[in-house]
């Protein structure tokens, strides 16, 4: 800015025209002038548009984690799309159905279909009692399950958490609870479930309507390794 009056130098170097409610400036935007002023333009900034403006609120993305359904996980078993397995498969599960109450570990109301849903591998309550004799049985066994490679592993599903949400029970791991059939028969659920011992407890029959009811003594002679795959049960 060109400034034209020639007093002005001298009202510069002058403290007589400071007015004396100033001290001192803190807004870096505005020149303030201590004297009278003429033949001088004067040109405001134009006013910036955020200052007008509220900032705007950044929101947080949305996680790309699944949300939880609130159901109690199921074992991932079932393999979908190839009908000779999972014709298979369903065959080693209905076996262990008919064992399982059998032995008195799941109630007479169950259905087969849940059960069938328990394998799986979906979020779902699957309304099966269990009625063993103690929730060790229960826990050691899907402990010992989800370890086997035909089981496909998945995030958040652990022995704990199916016995707790999935059966309502509490999970148990002394294993000084279990005698020796207990163990035998947790043992003969691994060994049915196995794909690789399919021939050797059905006979390669795909005929699921047919298949009986196979007994204990004949499944536990197949684990002693005293009768051949191709002998009858």
């Amino acid at each position: 800015m060109k400034q034209y009056n020639t007093d002005t130098e001298k009202m510069e170097k002058s403290e007589d025209y400071k007015p004396t409610y100033i001290h001192e400036q803190h807004n870096n935007n505005c020149q303030q002038f201590f004297g009278p002023i003429s033949n001088c333009t004067f040109m405001m900034p134009a006013a910036t548009p955020s200052s007008k403006q509220k900032p705007k609120v950044v929101k947080p993305k949305a996680k790309t984690d699944r949300k939880s359904s609130g159901k109690p996980m199921t074992l991932k078993y079932y393999t979908h799309g190839k009908n000779g397995v999972l014709m298979r498969q369903r065959k080693m599960v209905h076996q262990v159905f008919k064992m399982w109450k059998r032995w008195g570990w799941i109630d007479e109301q169950t259905a087969i279909e849940d059960f069938d849903a328990f394998f799986e591998g979906v979020p779902k309550h699957c309304n099966i009692t269990w009625t063993g004799s103690n929730t060790t049985i229960l826990t050691i066994m899907l402990q010992k399950l989800l370890k086997q490679s035909y089981f496909e592993v998945q995030t958040g599903c652990a022995a704990r958490s199916l016995v707790e949400q999935q059966f309502g029970k509490t999970a148990n791991f002394d294993r000084t609870r279990l005698d020796n059939d207990m163990e035998e028969k947790i043992n003969i659920t691994l060994f049915v479930l196995d794909p690789q011992n399919y021939d050797l407890i059905f006979h390669n029959s795909d005929d699921l309507s047919k298949v009986e009811d196979i007994q204990d003594a004949a499944i536990q002679e197949i684990l002693a390794g005293h009768l051949r795959s191709t002998k009858g049960i």
